[in-house]
């Protein structure tokens, strides 16, 4: 006896049978049990998901001899139920419409349906893949159609429901066959399973499920190729390597790495899927999947359908990464990998192509918003100082790949997009280096632990020495760096008190936040940092000796310079935009009218 694949094996026997279709399937069996039976059926939806099924199931109730009238579940036992099973019934002629798609072959069934049927009920004409017939053949089924011979019933099935003429589409009662949801696949690929007496985890399930995207067919046609390499016993590794189907943990892997904005990670990931022999655009291709489950998980809520989509176990393990990534950021993962996906197939080098996709995710979750950058901008024009950007703390990611490297015990919060990057040391797990000391008899020390001199001179040493590591840490910055040039240093209890020009208080006020992380990393532990306006440290003696402030109005263009680049504003604007100044002119007062 030969072999009977799994999706004939298993293919549904009566309605109650049919995964994922209870809309059609309901109103099928209320038409045959209230005798509302109309003579033309379009069933119409993608592949796999029980369109010619459903077609067969329906001849059978209509040509049912268990019941004096059509029965809504055929017994399958009846000569008619077996007949149309095995495709050998005179009265239920199944074609399809790629090789009956002529003029002369619809004239024969025209001249056919003038006879009454042999045996049963009814005389059904299934014609699948009716979208194939040619203009002239559906124009010749026009009148036919419209006002059949009273026992004449037809049935049409299409995957391609825009290619049917109106006229054809008027004349029928259409149903919509939909895509078989995730979970109801992995239902049905459990009760196969069963059936079959294989042993098999949800988790290999589900992965042939996505992999089927929808089709109880393809589902069924890759689970008997699996049982074909592993027998009775399916092991989880071997489905990747067997079907080609990219492994959880390298989508995993990279979205960790995303939203870690690990660059190594992204390449040592890539690395990886070359030795795989991989992909890379499947790789891309499900990956954008995996940021579409992500989505879910991050908008929609635990009672909704959409997250029937997404297994339970998923669910628990996409949510630290749906709370770390922002909308804008998911957005911007299904841009560039949509892009990536189709620049890979005529890609000279789809390796390169891939890691230049993957590390355009990592730069985007460092950009910082232009609103979030006109708002600082506008808020230090008008005096006030720009609000810090404190990073703020999200659950731990679970590392679940070689590629990732947290810290020993725990896992350090992620930044969000657009906060500002922290220091390089504090990135590291070895403690900060220690700062060179100012002088034979005083240094800034790193632990605390060492005594630190207490007399006047040894602290200003100490003040300045800090003022000097602080500056030469923001020497590329000059936002940071600008406020701090010709600043007074002292400490006073612990405290780093820094006289800044008065025209640069806002700016220093600012930035606060940056110069005492800079600081504490310097000193290895918390420092305070305060700022005073030069005039508050200056002596009553110290003002009557101060030189003469120059006039208000400079004649010389490079002290207008000057002056510009000493505003707050001005300096933000440089640096967050990376300009230069080409050239100042003092702005015209307004005339009174």
């Amino acid at each position: 006896m030969s072999y009977l694949v799994l999706a004939r094996k298993w293919r549904p026997k009566t309605f109650d049978e049919v995964v994922g279709q209870s809309t059609v399937t309901r109103t099928l069996r209320n038409a045959l049990t209230s005798g509302r039976i109309g003579h033309a059926f379009l069933l119409s939806g993608a592949r796999g998901v029980g369109k010619t099924t459903t077609a067969r199931i329906l001849a059978k109730a209509i040509n049912c001899s268990a019941t004096e009238q059509p029965n809504p579940d055929p017994c399958g036992e009846c000569p008619s139920c077996l007949e149309v099973a095995s495709g050998s019934s005179l009265d239920v002629q199944e074609i399809d419409g790629a090789t009956h798609n002529g003029v002369e072959q619809v004239r024969e069934l025209r001249e056919s349906a003038r006879y009454n049927p042999a045996r049963d009920r009814f005389k059904i004409w299934i014609i699948d893949e009716v979208h194939m017939l040619s203009s002239g053949a559906f124009n010749a089924l026009l009148k036919t159609l419209e006002e059949p011979p009273p026992r004449v019933k037809f049935i049409f099935a299409t995957t391609e429901y825009h290619k049917i003429p109106d006229t054809i589409l008027s004349r029928c009662q259409q149903y919509d066959f939909r895509m078989i949801p995730t979970r109801e696949l992995v239902d049905h690929l459990r009760h196969v399973a069963n059936g079959e007496k294989v042993s098999v985890s949800d988790e290999a399930l589900g992965r042939l499920a996505r992999a089927a995207e929808g089709s109880v067919r393809d589902a069924l046609s890759l689970f008997d190729q699996v049982l074909s390499f592993g027998g009775d016993t399916v092991q989880d590794e071997d489905l990747g390597a067997l079907l080609g189907l990219v492994d959880r943990e390298l989508l995993h892997a990279a979205a960790r790495a995303i939203a870690e904005s690990d660059s190594l990670a992204v390449l040592e990931l890539v690395e990886r899927l070359a030795g795989y022999g991989a992909d890379y655009r499947n790789y891309a291709r499900e990956l954008l999947l995996y940021f579409r489950e992500i989505m879910l998980v991050k908008l929609a809520a635990d009672s909704s359908p959409l997250l029937s989509q997404v297994l339970p176990d998923e669910r628990a393990r996409l949510s630290p990464l749906a709370e770390v990534f922002s909308e804008e950021d998911l957005l911007r993962a299904f841009d560039v990998l949509t892009r990536a996906e189709s620049e890979l197939r005529n890609s000279l080098d789809p390796r390169v192509s891939l890691e230049l996709a993957l590390l355009t995710l990592v730069q985007l979750r460092r950009l910082v918003p232009f609103a979030q950058l006109v708002s600082r901008v506008e808020r230090l024009t008008a005096g006030q100082p720009a609000l810090p950007s404190s990073p703020r703390r999200v659950p731990a990611i679970p590392a679940s790949t070689p590629t990732s490297k947290p810290a020993p015990g725990q896992q350090a919060p992620l930044p969000p997009a657009g906060s500002p990057e922290p220091p390089p040391s504090a990135l590291r797990s070895e403690p900060p280096p220690e700062p060179k000391p100012a002088s034979r008899s005083a240094s800034v020390s790193p632990s605390g632990s060492s005594p630190r001199p207490e007399g006047p001179i040894a602290a200003a040493g100490a003040a300045a020495e800090l003022l000097r590591g602080i500056l030469e840490q923001i020497k590329g910055r000059p936002t940071l760096a600008q406020p701090l040039r010709g600043a007074t240093p002292r400490l006073e209890g612990g405290t780093l008190i820094l006289s800044v020009a008065p025209d640069f208080m806002v700016l220093a006020e600012a930035h606060a936040d940056e110069y005492r992380e800079i600081a504490a990393t310097l000193v290895g532990r918390p420092q305070a940092v305060r700022f005073v306006s030069g005039a508050a440290m200056t002596s009553p003696r110290e003002a009557d000796e101060a030189p003469v402030p120059p006039s208000s109005e400079p004649a010389a263009t490079g002290e207008l310079e000057q002056e510009a680049l000493r505003q707050p504003a001005v300096q933000e604007v440089l640096d967050l935009f990376g300009g230069k100044v080409l050239g100042v002119r003092r702005s015209e007062p307004e005339s009174p009218g």
